[in-house]
This record gives structure tokens, C-alpha cells and sequence, in this order.
């Protein structure tokens, strides 16, 4: 997120036109160490122009980490898309099948809870 992204953000936070994001990204150009990834914070590991990883700590348990491939040419993948104020979209919904068995949407930087949220996967 760039700083004028960053000021636009908070002024229309603090004025109330928009809510206040749960998640924000950082562009980083490494894979981090999981002690320095930061609760509400999505690092994209960003590579010669692509998107390559998204890393962020589960808002359902912030001890688990979440890994996301963003490559088109993996499986599964995820795509991310940041608005003009730089809040992530992911698609499609991210789900835990371990630990905290999360199941969310992440939409313009809000977390959007699915109804079997926390219950293993039937088989």
C-alpha cells in the first residue's frame, strides 16, 4: 500500500465513508518469516512484477498462518485484487481444513464469515 493510499484510507475511515478494513496489504519482494507477519496484514510476495504468494495470520487464530499461492499456473490458487484505496479482494473464499477450520471471504479488506465457519469439512 503507498502512502497516499494509505492517508486516503485512514481520512475516509475517520470521516465514516468507508469501515475500517481487517485486512491491508504489504508488497514485499521475499517469502517473510512467520514471526514477522503482523495480525491484519496480508504480505504479497511480489516478483518482477507478479503476484507470486500472499501470506497472512488467519483471523480466526492469529497462531496459524495462511499461505496462498497467487500463480495462475498452481492449483489451487487465488487471485488478489486491491481497489483504489489499496484494500485486498481475495477470490475465491479461503478455508482452513485444519487448526481453526476458518472458512472466509475477504472483500475490499473486510473478512466476511461463511456459515460453516469452524467446523471440519464434511467428506
Amino acid at each position: 500500500m503507498t502512502a497516499i493510499h494509505l492517508i486516503a484510507l485512514r481520512s475516509l475511515v475517520w470521516l465514516g465513508l468507508v469501515p475500517r478494513p481487517d485486512l491491508v496489504v504489504k508488497m514485499i519482494a521475499d517469502h517473510p518469516a512467520p514471526a514477522s507477519l503482523e495480525p491484519g496484514c496480508i504480505y504479497v510476495v511480489r516478483v518482477q512484477g507478479y503476484h507470486k504468494w500472499a501470506y497472512f495470520r488467519c483471523p480466526a487464530d492469529n497462531d496459524e498462518i495462511v499461505q496462498l499461492s497467487l500463480m495462475s499456473n498452481r492449483r489451487p490458487n487465488w487471485e488478489i485484487k486491491l481497489d483504489w484505496l489499496g484494500r485486498p479482494t481475495l477470490d475465491p473464499s479461503v478455508r482452513q481444513l485444519e487448526g481453526s477450520f476458518a472458512h472466509f471471504w475477504v472483500k475490499q479488506g473486510r473478512v466476511e464469515w461463511c456459515f460453516d465457519s469452524g467446523r471440519r469439512r464434511y467428506q
